[in-house]
C-alpha cells in the first residue's frame, strides 16, 4: 500500500462515518420533529432518573416517620 492509497482510504473511511453522524442526526430530528404521532427516541442511554442511590440514613428516617403518621391516624380514628 502507497501513500496514495492509504490517504484515499483515510479520507473515505473519514467521510463515509460523517455521513453515517449525519444521516443518523437526520434520522433522530426527524423522529422528534413527528414525536406527536409516535414516541420519539431517547437521547440518552444511561437515565439518572431512574437510578436510585441507596442512603441508610434516609431510609430509617423514612421508616419512623411512616410509623409516626400510622400511629396517628390510629390514635386520630380512636377518637
Amino acid at each position: 500500500m502507497d501513500i496514495q492509497s492509504a490517504v484515499n482510504f483515510l479520507v473515505g473511511s473519514v467521510l463515509f462515518s460523517l455521513s453515517l453522524i449525519v444521516i443518523g442526526l437526520a434520522i433522530l430530528a426527524l423522529n422528534n420533529l413527528f414525536s406527536r404521532y409516535w414516541k420519539s427516541i431517547k437521547w440518552q442511554i444511561f437515565d439518572p432518573q431512574n437510578v436510585h442511590i441507596v442512603d441508610h440514613k434516609i431510609i430509617e428516617e423514612l421508616k419512623q416517620s411512616l410509623d409516626q403518621q400510622k400511629e396517628e391516624r390510629k390514635t386520630n380514628a380512636k377518637h
